[in-house]
Parts: C-alpha cells; structure tokens; sequence
C-alpha cells in the first residue's frame, strides 16, 4: 500500500477521528516526528531516546516563527510565548501534561533552553 500522507497538525486531517489520529501520530512517530500539532496544542509522543533536534540550529531556526510555518517543535511553544510576552507586555503562560514519565520534565527542560538561549 503506498505511504499515507502525515499531517503536522491534525486539524488538517480530512476525517477526523480517534483511528485516523492515531494512525498519524503512529505514521509520524515511526519517522521520528515526535510533535504533532493541534491548532496550537503541541502533541508530543515522548522517543525514550535523545534525537538530534535540540542543538542551536534549531534553536536559530524556531526564532522568530509563527506555529504551523515550520515543522512542530516544543521550540516553537517557546518562541510564540515569549514573543506574545514581549508584544503583548503580558505574562504567558505553558502548560505542560502527562502521564508520569511521559516527560514533562525533559520537555520543561526544552523549552527553558530555547528562552535562555
């Protein structure tokens, strides 16, 4: 069967449903995309591995960029709070959840590195 498109936010889905959610998330895992957006919910299925996506490059890249116009990243949350924090002169405000030992600590980790940096 040939390969089925994956979508970086599942808004985009044209059915959208438990199974075809999960199909996505799955196809996206299985290529190493651990984010997944909905709208400006960041979905994250945590690897229990380190992937290369943390370096400054990326950091670089996630600077400055409005949700969905690059690939899902938790630099991307980051980004957009910190800016709206500027725009806005407003506190903003991340709310992170999961399961224990899903990785909500890595993922705080993360998204501290990207605002210090």
């Amino acid at each position: 069967q040939p390969p089925q498109k994956d979508y970086d936010d599942l808004c985009g889905l044209p059915d959208l449903n438990e199974k075809t959610l999960l199909e996505n998330l799955r196809n996206r895992f299985k290529q190493e995309k651990i984010y997944t957006y909905v709208g400006s919910i960041l979905i994250v299925i945590n690897p229990f591995k380190f992937l290369p996506i943390y370096n400054p490059k990326y950091v670089k890249m996630y600077d400055n960029h409005q949700l969905g116009k690059l690939e899902p990243h938790i630099y991307a949350v980051a980004d957009v709070a910190y800016h709206a924090m500027l725009q806005r002169r407003k506190n903003q405000c991340i709310v992170i959840s999961g399961e224990s030992g899903s990785g909500k600590t890595q993922s705080t980790n993360f998204l501290i590195h990207h605002l210090t940096a």
